[in-house]
């Protein structure tokens, strides 16, 4: 599975800094984190790109209280999309 997050959150260059990068070498519990993606739009919205993802892995990563109070902390609200590869 691929995963696309749109978010919201207080401040992305503070969401960025002190939540995604202090975390992000634990992605490679459920994806393949050589992969992964992050884009600021705004001050408050951004984009993250994850690919082979395991579910069931990201389901526990996401229960850790620690990942929730990041998400807490800066406000976290992301939106969820998968998505497949095109095949021509």
């Amino acid at each position: 599975m691929n995963l696309m997050l749109t978010a919201k959150c207080n401040n992305v260059d503070e969401f960025k800094k002190n939540g995604y990068d202090v975390v992000k070498k634990e992605f490679d519990s459920w994806c393949d984190n050589s992969k992964s993606i992050f884009a600021k739009i705004d001050d408050n919205n951004l984009v993250e790109l994850f690919f082979d993802v395991n579910p069931m892995e990201l389901k526990k990563w996401l229960a850790k209280e620690s990942t929730q109070n990041i998400f807490k902390t800066h406000g976290f609200s992301p939106t969820r999309y998968t998505f497949e590869e095109l095949t021509m």
